[in-house]
């Protein structure tokens, strides 16, 4: 059997958006490890019969000496379990990951680019001269392999981090088990937003606020739901503070992070991502799955997963204006919704099915 090494920052985030990739993964003949950060999951993963290796991941740090440090304990756990391949999701783990890896002599590494976070959308040059010039070093091995969720980040690591094309795949590595989510009538009373996603500036949630207080002044018949984990060690991160500040507010509700968000889809009208980047929002996938309509905006990651006017609305970023006018618009039209919501599941249909998904990436790893 085939060995694999999932190297991921956080066991929720294993959980949350890659454990049903590698249950798929797994049917096909493939051993998987984890290397993860564990907070409070790792005896859930491990009845999925999946071996997690604890590993202290700083996020919020670039510190280069705990960064050595990570990758000299990367060495020893892959020099110790030999694998086929590491793959790696998330730059930081890219990094380290790939380093240790060419160290180790591993054959076939993959890196998932899940977004190219605070750093490319902050606008801090220095930054993001730094990181290019970090991934140009770290991507150059021919056995590394980079997999972009969408045709800007195809294009971003073709031109800026010069990766060869023989190295470089659209392979979303998200799908969705359609079996899990299923349309349902919508609920009665307030038109309900859904914001589902870590609770960052970066998402647009300073945007979403601003729209909805506009919003409130026409209108009483709304509310929004915040679902999502405080990311204090973001750049971007919003205080808790900030936060129960909007809670306050008689038509915003904060939820925290929600275990079962199929059963919260059953609860709302319209799922909202007014996100400044993305790789690809899974949580706008699963909205869509369950027959939602989506608002989000015109940018890599979030462009990928609407057609406009379709199975959703697609505004600029930071466009308050344009935000409220859509929020507005769905309001407004229940038969706008629920033809928008059919139309997002027969997308996610013919784009983003977890079987497919799979299959596609148990292709790469034979393949590369």
């Amino acid at each position: 059997m085939k060995k694999v090494i999932y190297f991921i920052s956080e066991d929720w985030v294993f959980l949350n958006h890659r454990l049903e990739l590698a249950k798929k993964i797994q049917n096909k003949g493939y051993e998987i490890t984890l290397i993860t950060n564990v907070t409070h999951y790792k005896k859930t993963i491990e009845k999925k019969k999946i071996k997690v290796i604890p590993l202290k991941i700083e996020r919020g740090s670039l510190n280069l000496r705990k960064s050595i440090k990570t990758v000299y304990r990367l060495i020893k756990i892959f020099k110790k379990i030999k694998p086929n391949i590491v793959h790696n999701f998330g730059l930081r783990q890219i990094v380290q990951g790939n380093i240790a890896a060419k160290i180790s002599g591993v054959r076939k590494i993959f890196n998932s680019i899940i977004g190219l976070g605070s750093v490319f959308v902050s606008g801090n040059i220095l930054i993001k001269t730094f990181i290019t010039n970090l991934l140009r070093a770290t991507l150059f091995f021919k056995n590394s392999n980079v997999l972009v969720q969408n045709k800007d980040d195809y294009y971003f690591f073709k031109k800026k981090i010069w990766i060869r094309e023989k190295n470089l795949f659209i392979n979303t590595t998200s799908g969705i088990n359609l079996k899990k989510y299923n349309i349902s009538k919508e609920p009665k009373g307030k038109i309900t937003f859904l914001f589902a996603s870590r609770i960052i500036k970066d998402k647009g949630i300073k945007e979403l606020i601003e729209a909805s207080r506009k919003l409130n002044k026409t209108f009483k018949n709304f509310q929004i739901f915040i679902a999502g984990k405080i990311d204090s060690q973001n750049p971007s991160s919003v205080s808790y503070d900030k936060i129960k500040s909007w809670d306050a507010l008689n038509y915003i509700k904060y939820l925290g992070h929600v275990n079962n968000m199929n059963e919260l889809y059953k609860k709302i009208h319209v799922a909202i991502l007014p996100s400044y980047r993305e790789g690809l929002p899974k949580g706008l996938l699963e909205a869509s799955a369950s027959g939602k309509p989506i608002i989000t905006t015109n940018v890599p990651g979030c462009r990928d997963v609407v057609i406009n006017n379709k199975n959703g609305i697609v505004v600029n970023p930071k466009d308050i204006e344009e935000l409220y006018l859509a929020m507005k618009k769905m309001i407004n039209n229940k038969n706008l919704r629920i033809k928008m919501g059919k139309e997002g599941r027969n997308f996610i249909k013919k784009k983003f099915l977890i079987g497919n998904t799979a299959k596609n990436l148990v292709e790469l790893y034979k393949n590369c």
